[in-house]
């Protein structure tokens, strides 16, 4: 990281120009492109009045180009945020938290991941950003949906909702900790979810694995689940569909066949039932505030 945070702040004429106009419009990050436009200046002067700004602690290099403003009331040193997920939140727009990521500000594992996980439109090679590893799943648009503000650390970023987390969790289990850790998380949301909004979603998404998947990890761990909902769920599985529950890859394909969702057994029960899978490096977030 560029910052240099034992200095007291100063600005220059053109600085203040530059920090002073994100300030006044709430602006929390900044391109060379802004910087040259505003100062009506040369790429190489606005490279070097960005360069400038980093070592004064005004702004912080996120990617090549990319800068977060480190604002005034960060004090006079310019401490400079180290929230995950507000970094996260500028990388690219629009998108929003989910997987393992939304998981763990809901409550619903244990588990904090190394990887910080968005949902996005567009196709983007994983960045890292502070020493963290951001991956960007990329979904179709009538998939994007089922996620609210949440205030993280004083940083409002837009966060999946639990029957969304739940849906994606399940739908590709690499994003939240493996199989064994997805059926903690099943088990867990059960509890709190809007069966409503989740058969909504489920709905919208249209895959019937992740139905499939969903039903028979919500019967094994007995999981308490409306008649009306399970009803729905059933409805919405396509005749025929057969599914290994685990990835082919890891697992195999071998194993007995779940007849009521036709979900092949190729998991472990105890893997399913402990969520026992290699654990990743802990990151912390903190608290949240918000809707949910």
């Amino acid at each position: 990281m560029e910052l240099n945070v034992t200095v007291e702040r100063a600005l220059s004429r053109n600085e203040s120009k530059v920090v002073l106009d994100l300030e006044w419009r709430g602006q929390r990050t900044v391109t060379l492109d802004e910087i040259k436009a505003a100062l009506a200046c040369s790429d190489n002067y606005a490279r070097y009045m960005a360069h400038r700004l980093v070592k004064k602690g005004w702004l912080e290099r996120l990617l090549p180009g990319l800068y977060h403003l480190v604002p005034a009331d960060r004090g006079r040193e310019g401490v400079a945020d180290t929230n995950p997920l507000a970094a996260g939140a500028v990388l690219v727009s629009p998108s929003f938290f989910s997987f393992g990521t939304a998981c763990t500000l809901h409550g619903l594992t244990e588990q904090v991941f190394a990887e910080i996980y968005l949902v996005t439109r567009t196709r983007m090679k994983p960045r890292r950003v502070r020493d963290k590893r951001y991956v960007f799943v990329p979904v179709p648009e009538d998939r994007f949906f089922g996620f609210s503000e949440l205030t993280v650390l004083g940083a409002a970023v837009q966060m999946a909702t639990i029957a969304r987390a739940l849906a994606d969790a399940v739908d590709r289990p690499r994003y939240a900790g493996g199989i064994g850790e997805v059926s903690r998380i099943v088990t867990r949301a059960s509890r709190r979810v809007s069966w409503d909004a989740l058969l909504d979603g489920l709905r919208r998404f249209g895959e019937s694995a992740l139905v499939q998947r969903l039903g028979y990890l919500l019967e094994l761990n007995r999981a308490e689940v409306p008649r009306e909902a399970l009803d729905v769920l059933r409805g919405l599985v396509r005749p025929g569909s057969k599914i290994p529950l685990g990835p082919r890859a890891k697992w195999g394909l071998h194993g007995p066949l779940s007849q009521r969702w036709n979900v092949i057994e190729n998991v472990p029960r105890e893997v399913l039932l402990s969520g026992d899978e290699r654990p990743k490096r802990r990151v912390a977030f903190g608290s949240k505030t918000g809707a949910s």
